[in-house]
């Protein structure tokens, strides 16, 4: 029978957190709970045990010895329990399908290969069951459960889950062969803020990426035109392009056929490129929950060749 100053093992997690990352707020970020929680589980901790185990500052945080010293005697059961977990859920998934969300144009133009490379790896892509929304909508899916793996664009990685880099995706400015900027060719950063443009609803990485690129250019958030169009599919959005509708800003790789056909051009913006990533999120721990979603996102990441630009985070987020 275990003694009542046995501590609970999530609260032992939080303290090595503590220890790596040196603050109270990042640990709490990287376990998944608030910071208000992760201090109220230290302190009923340190009540149980009688004993400071951390000394906390307005910047950081950092361990007591006597802190030190549990998490000595406390680090061969973390460890114990981590192959336990990871055991149980590869168990209990076995039979289970893999829940996944992915952002339209990573779920219309990059999930497809990696699903069938997962496939070759010997794996059932029956099991899969996949969501298409925007990025916005696939964090809040990971971060409630709902789903075990995520696919998000955007400039930067959403915070508080998490990340790993996947791909590298450029967006273009793509207008109608008639439409005055065709014949251009360029146009200022000024000029395709101040038009309206199809595109795709608020909460999706691509317009995330414009307003972030222009910002970068000292165009002001309410300095850029409201969308000509709101429309709920890349297709959907390059289809009113090439109706003359309105310019719009998608991924070079989703304007391929339309551009390779005619039926749009690509326009220059002056000194702005348009660039975000594309990466898997979860809801926390080092790998995704589950084999069958460590392995899906090993299999994207080698059909990517598993290189991160400068900047761009391969490693979780805490």
């Amino acid at each position: 029978m275990f003694s009542r100053e046995l501590p609970d093992l999530r609260a032992l997690e939080l303290l090595e957190a503590v220890a790596r990352t040196g603050s109270i707020t990042l640990a709490a970020g990287e376990l998944g709970v608030s910071q208000q929680a992760a201090s109220h589980r230290l302190r009923r901790l340190e009540a149980r045990l009688g004993r400071e185990l951390v000394t906390r500052a307005s910047r950081s945080s950092h361990l007591t010895g006597d802190g030190a010293a549990v998490l000595t005697l406390a680090r061969p059961a973390l460890a114990a329990a981590e192959a336990l977990d990871q055991g149980l859920e590869q168990f209990l998934s076995a039979e289970q399908e893999l829940r996944i969300a992915a952002s339209l144009t990573i779920g219309e133009y990059f999930l497809p290969a990696w699903i069938m490379e997962y496939a070759h790896e010997g794996h059932d892509a029956r099991r899969i069951r996949s969501i298409a929304i925007n990025t916005r909508e696939v964090t809040r899916l990971v971060a409630d459960e709902e789903v075990q793996l995520g696919f998000v664009e955007g400039s930067a990685p959403p915070r508080g889950l998490p990340y790993a880099f996947l791909a590298d995706d450029e967006l273009g400015v793509y207008v109608h062969p008639r439409h005055p900027w065709a014949r251009r060719g360029r146009i200022s950063a000024w000029t395709l803020a101040g038009t309206g443009l199809a595109t795709r609803e608020d909460g999706s990485g691509c317009r995330a990426v414009v307003r972030s690129a222009l910002a970068g250019h000292g165009v002001e958030k309410e300095q850029i035109a409201p969308p000509a169009l709101e429309l709920p599919s890349n297709i959907a959005v390059l289809e009113a392009a090439a109706a003359e509708m309105a310019p719009a800003v998608v991924s070079t790789r989703a304007a391929a056929h339309y551009a390779n056909g005619g039926r749009l051009v690509r326009v220059r913006v002056e000194k702005v490129e348009f660039h975000r990533q594309l990466g898997a999120v979860w809801r926390r721990g080092a790998n995704p929950p589950g084999a069958e979603a460590q392995a899906l996102l090993a299999a994207a990441r080698r059909h990517e060749g598993g290189s991160a630009p400068n900047g761009a985070a391969r490693t979780p987020l805490a």
